[in-house]
């Protein structure tokens, strides 16, 4: 590699030791470069990368510099929306390209279970795919615990460090969450590729903050505090990249009716953990509630391709399963 490269790689990797020094946190293993990102010196002084007239320029371990146009050859330019926030301006530029049809046989449909203690569970009927929350949520709780801090300390003193802190923790809740919601949508989308489904189904959790209020206090503020919209937004718009369908599914009984008999009741579901009280079928709850929705999924595909969609939802009651009808927004989860 080239000096400029090999430097800028090994400070990435002394600053993070030393944000650990000064936060007095105790690294349980060593810190490495991760190949995802990395910080590129630029201005008047940078090596790393410049903007020409054609574009972007960056350096590369080859000793070339691909510019931006390569990238975005098979690109149509778009609209254009220029803001301004934090006295900062931005230009955010749309790209646009057609993408080939794809078939979609009824039966290529993964489920996708959304939640908290698990962000998604994804299935194919095969294979699955899990996506743990549980770190997620610590540092959620984190960023609320030292923002109400710094907030009572500025009610009490209302100095000039504490406000700059404050400034700098401005949204950063909010670009973290949405930094996680990236990971997970693509995730997803690229588990439908590698199984070979063009349908992801979903739940419509369209008014679940309103039927939150059955919830406990507790369960309410890490409903209310989670982007569920944007997270389906952030399938959506990946999937359609390559030509990929997202159907909306009745959220109604999935993560307690059991997917193999079909029988509801709450008692089936303890936890993580499902246990269908009608035929002893077990398995983790997220996975069984990703299955229910993969099945309302293929059932919506079959209606799709024979009369329209008119049926999403096969319901069920304590102990028979009954033909479902189109889901109703306010239907509880």
């Amino acid at each position: 590699m080239s000096a400029q490269i090999t430097a800028r790689a090994i400070r990435v990797v002394a600053c993070q030791y030393a944000s650990a020094r000064i936060n007095q946190v105790e690294l349980k293993k060593p810190v490495h470069f991760r190949l995802n990102a990395v910080v590129l010196q630029g201005g008047e002084r940078g090596r790393d990368f410049s903007f020409t007239e054609t574009g972007l320029s960056v350096s590369t371990l080859d000793g070339g510099e691909p510019r931006l146009s390569q990238y975005l050859a098979d690109w149509r330019v778009g609209d254009a929306r220029l803001h301004i926030h934090k006295n900062q301006v931005y230009l955010s530029v749309s790209f646009k390209r057609d993408v080939p049809d794809v078939e979609r046989p009824n039966d290529a449909v993964i489920g996708v279970d959304r939640g908290l203690h698990y962000l998604a569970v994804a299935t194919d009927g095969k294979r699955q795919r899990f996506f743990t929350g549980g770190h997620i949520k610590h540092v959620r709780e984190r960023y609320d615990k030292t923002r109400a801090s710094l907030q009572r300390k500025k009610a009490q003193t209302n100095t000039r460090p504490v406000r700059r802190v404050l400034k700098r923790l401005s949204g950063r809740k909010a670009r973290f969450m949405r930094d996680v919601n990236h990971q997970v949508s693509k995730a997803i989308v690229e588990f439908a590729r590698e199984t070979g489904n063009p349908t992801i189904a979903v739940e419509a959790l369209d008014g679940i903050r309103d039927r939150s209020r059955r919830m406990r206090k507790a369960q309410r503020k890490h409903i209310h505090a989670w982007a569920f919209g944007q997270l389906h937004d952030f399938i959506e718009y990946k999937a359609e990249a390559y030509g990929f369908d997202v159907l909306e599914v009745d959220p109604r009984n999935t993560s307690q009716g059991c997917s193999r008999c079909g029988y509801v009741d709450a008692a089936n579901r303890h936890g993580h953990h499902f246990a269908c009280k009608a035929c002893g079928y077990t398995l983790h709850a997220g996975l069984n509630g990703a299955r229910n929705v993969r099945l309302r999924g293929l059932l919506a595909r079959q209606v799709l391709g024979e009369d329209g969609l008119s049926s999403v939802s096969p319901q069920s009651t304590d102990g028979q399963a009954v033909a479902g009808k189109l889901p109703d927004k306010s239907g509880s989860h």
